[in-house]
């Protein structure tokens, strides 16, 4: 990564304005993290110079090495979206790359040192994106000539370029009819990865209807015989913003008949989410008021990113004449198949049926006007005119990839999932399975050929977790599974599913050959990333520097370093950052390997105590995790904590122990969040409260207005009964205790999201939302400290200990993209500058100082450091 010049300075601007320019002190940013313990998505090799591979992460973008993956750095500058899923490399322009991320499309002419999104590529638009699952070559460069390039999309089609990317034309789609003509066919799921979809109709109340008339409202529909949604919910909005939700509609879909679906007074309460913050407005009106309704959401939930409920819609309509009448007079206010709804939202679709996704798209190197294409509902299609014409080949349904015969015109092998691999020698007129590649229930997911010799064949399948690579030398005939890896455990310390050395392969998604030397492999797979130098006989890991560790908290004690990690524990460093060692888990363990959310690190009769907080896999809803010899040997305590998973009003859908504060007065009196509401007979969450030391949990009696929460959860140092909760969504701000949590006060409403909160030596209570407020007189009044413009949450903050007057805060999205920054103040928060420099992950959500060494620590998707 370039450095920038050393004539640069910081620049100090007003309250809230921010620095365009990095400022000279931001260009030291250091990697301090470790590699693997990720999923990293995409791979290819760079086509002319030895040892250099490229690689993308599902959350942290692409990664460099120059040295066949010893060695490994991340190149973001300039991208668009950390979520990369699929990379290609010009064979006619090498140092040109293409990145295929959730934002879409990103090219760089400079070996990957910088990218610039390419117009025109994003979702809302060409959808000319990358996404998990859905793509595994999603870009082809044609080998004789950079300028034409192919794009497969998830939303079913091929797009080619031929300028190198700037200017998009489909190429491929796959056309099918609606079926029938009458109404508007509306589809819920397999659009995108949300799991709701939501239609809204404006509602304009007929002119020759009498209120006194009207016994209900309702739709015409037609089902398709598909799935039902788990849940299906038609929203009454009225003029006044009151909302009645009614009854759950799913069995409406069942069929293909159209029907009228009328719904009555009795069929609507009070919408549960608006009668939470306003329960007021429906004493007058406990039920709809039909002339007062001006807006309709018919909304369907479910496994909707897998699973598809389809019906058609035609008129919505009120329903005239007494309520008991069979047949009442409906009279429509609006024809779906005339007036199509202009909102929707989430995972929805109108029209004819969406082609499903086109995983990858290949050229031949001996041909450029021979493309083939892996689709999940047509096969494999091939071009031979370069894009222009298609053919549907007559191969199994669901292909995931296929790929020429570098030496062999003809030549095509395909990968299809469960069906395993498939060869044909005659431009796909006929095909052969190639069986023992794939067994049982192996996903095959990718093939290569080798260029030196057509007969050395290599595969790569996963069946959920598990991976599985292949070979053949014999063309096909016969094939050898080796899937061992031999792990790096200093280049990699976690140590989840590792024995005597080794490592089974696990959910492999990318393969590529070294094309200066074919029997140099390299894969990209979830936890270890591996090199092969033997055709890929032997594997050994090959990710040192791949830090795609979601880290959620750091502390320091006595000349170390503790991190928590999702997925992958708690680790100590005694050396800032150069080598980690694994605290726990020590091996795959139930009820103990997953999220580790918090860490803290105290001083009891000499020991170091360490707690941090854990929300496993499976097995154990929350629970901490102890130790009293500094990590030497550790105790899972859940006694007093949630036996059930929380799933009501949490932030990630299921209540996790995102919360954990010390009395700074007393080691014993620990207080722990976790989010989510009761629920289904269930305590659910909020605050908890040790008086051991983190042994036995209480939960506290009285609970704060929003148990939703990210970080925010702090005790005064001054006072270590004033405790302070920063809550999320309805009753959100922050509150407070002055009685060490037996009574809340709602203190601060200003923002209904808050993300952290943290108390000053001072008593000096700071809280991030989306802006950064700071209260001096312990929540009273608050004072704003930034203005930020963009739509960005504050996560990460830090206060030198020694200078009160110095802060850090780091502003973040939610989403895959690179926009975010690290912001310091030397003023106590009137004018700030911009630290961001070289950080190549720009939305740390962790930022620690560390007052020995004076350097300022960030983490959320890898760790890094930096002198302040």
């Amino acid at each position: 990564m370039p450095r920038l010049p050393r004539f640069l300075v910081p620049v100090l601007l007003p309250l809230g304005a921010l620095v365009s320019l990095h400022a000279a002190d931001s260009a030291g940013w250091k990697q301090a993290g470790w590699g693997g313990g990720g999923f990293y998505w995409a791979t290819a090799y760079h086509p002319t110079r030895d040892g250099v591979i490229y690689l993308g992460g599902d959350c942290a973008g692409v990664y460099k090495t120059e040295d066949r993956g010893q060695h490994w750095r991340l190149i973001n500058k300039g991208i668009s979206s950390y979520a990369v899923y699929s990379l290609a490399v010009s064979p006619a322009e090498p140092e040109t790359v293409f990145a295929a991320t959730e934002e879409g499309l990103c090219r760089s002419r400079d070996g990957g040192e910088t990218w610039q999104p390419l117009p025109r590529t994003g979702p809302k638009e060409l959808h000319l994106t990358a996404e998990r699952d859905k793509s595994v070559r999603a870009v082809a460069v044609d080998s004789k000539n950079g300028k034409n390039v192919y794009a497969a999309s998830p939303g079913g089609k091929v797009y080619r370029s031929v300028d190198g990317g700037d200017t998009w034309t489909v190429s491929y789609e796959r056309k099918e009819e609606a079926g029938g003509a009458s109404g508007l066919r509306v589809q819920f799921g397999k659009i995108n990865g949300e799991y709701f979809g939501d239609f809204v109709v404006p509602v304009t109340f007929p002119k020759d209807l009498k209120p006194a008339e009207v016994s209900g409202l309702g739709f015409s529909l037609q089902g398709e015989n598909s799935s039902l949604p788990k849940d299906s919910f038609l929203v009454l909005k009225t003029a006044s913003g009151v909302a009645y939700r009614s009854r759950n509609l799913r069995e409406v879909y069942q069929g293909n008949t159209w029907k009228d679906v009328v719904l009555r007074a009795e069929d609507f309460i009070p919408d549960p989410d608006y009668a939470k913050q306003h329960p007021e407005a429906f004493q007058s009106a406990p039920s709809p008021v039909w002339d007062s309704v001006v807006r309709l959401d018919l909304a369907c939930s479910g496994n909707l990113p897998a699973e598809a409920t389809t019906a058609r819609f035609g008129r919505f309509f009120f329903a005239a004449g007494p309520a008991r009448e069979p047949q009442p007079r409906l009279v429509a206010f609006r024809d779906l198949g005339k007036e199509p709804p202009t909102q929707k939202f989430g995972n929805l679709h109108f029209g004819a049926p969406q082609a499903g996704t086109v995983y990858s798209v290949a050229v031949s190197p001996l041909n450029s006007a021979d493309v083939v294409a892996a689709t999940h509902d047509s096969g494999l299609v091939l071009s031979r005119d370069a894009g222009r014409t298609w053919t549907v080949l007559d191969t199994p349904k669901k292909a995931a990839h296929a790929t020429f015969d570098p030496g062999r015109p003809g030549v095509i092998y395909g990968a299809f999932f469960a069906d395993g691999i498939w060869r044909s020698e005659d431009f796909g007129k006929t095909w052969a399975a190639l069986s023992q590649a794939a067994t049982g229930k192996t996903q095959m997911r990718e093939i290569v050929v080798s260029p030196a010799n057509p007969l050395d064949l290599f595969a790569l399948g996963y069946l959920e977790w598990n991976g599985a690579f292949f070979a053949s030398h014999d063309g096909g005939k016969t094939w050898k599974n080796s899937s061992t890896v031999a792990v790096d455990a200093a280049a990699n310390p976690t140590l989840d599913s590792v024995f005597n050395g080794t490592a089974q392969l696990s959910a492999p998604r990318n393969l590529t050959l070294n094309p200066r030397n074919p029997k140099e492999l390299f894969i990209a797979g979830n936890w270890r990333c591996c090199l092969s130098t033997d055709a890929g006989q032997t594997w050994k890991e090959a990710d040192r520097g791949t830090d795609i560790s979601c880290i959620t908290d750091i502390r320091f004690s006595k000349g170390k370093t503790y991190v928590t990690a999702m997925d992958e524990g708690t680790l100590v460093s005694e050396n800032g950052g150069d080598t980690w060692r694994q605290l726990w888990p020590l091996a795959h363990t139930p009820g103990l390997s997953g999220h580790n959310w918090r860490v803290a690190v105290t001083e009891v009769n000499g020991a170091e105590r360490i707690l941090s907080t854990v929300s496993p896999w499976y097995q154990v809803p929350t629970c901490v995790v102890r130790s009293d010899d500094g990590g030497k040997t550790f105790q899972v305590a859940k006694a007093g904590l949630p036996a059930k998973e929380i799933h009501a009003n949490t932030m990630w859908g299921q209540g996790h122990p995102r919360a954990l504060a010390v009395d700074p007065k007393d080691p014993q009196t620990v207080y722990l969040g976790v989010d989510g509401d009761p629920s289904d007979g269930h305590n659910g969450g909020g605050i908890f409260r040790s008086r051991d030391g983190g042994t036995t949990w209480t939960q506290l009696p009285k609970q704060p207005g929003s148990r939703r929460m990210f970080y925010g959860l702090a005790v005064d140092p001054t006072d270590s009964k004033r405790i302070f909760w920063g809550g999320s969504g309805q009753g959100g701000g922050i509150y407070r205790s002055e009685d060490g949590g037996e009574s809340w006060k709602h203190i601060f409403p200003n923002e209904n999201f808050v993300w952290n909160v943290h108390v000053g030596a001072g008593g000096e209570v700071y809280g991030m939302g989306q802006q950064l407020w700071r209260s001096t007189d312990h929540g009273t009044t608050w004072k704003q400290l930034t203005q930020f413009k963009e739509q960005r949450s504050i996560v990460g903050f830090e206060v030198h200990p020694r200078e009160p007057g110095t802060l850090w805060v780091s502003a973040t999205t939610w989403d895959s993209s690179s926009k975010g920054a690290v912001y310091k103040s030397k003023d106590g928060g009137a004018t700030w500058s911009d630290i961001t420099g070289n950080l190549p992950f720009v939305k740390p959500q962790v930022l620690r100082f560390n007052s020995a060494t004076n350097e300022l620590w960030a983490g959320y998707v890898g760790l890094y450091k930096i002198k302040q």
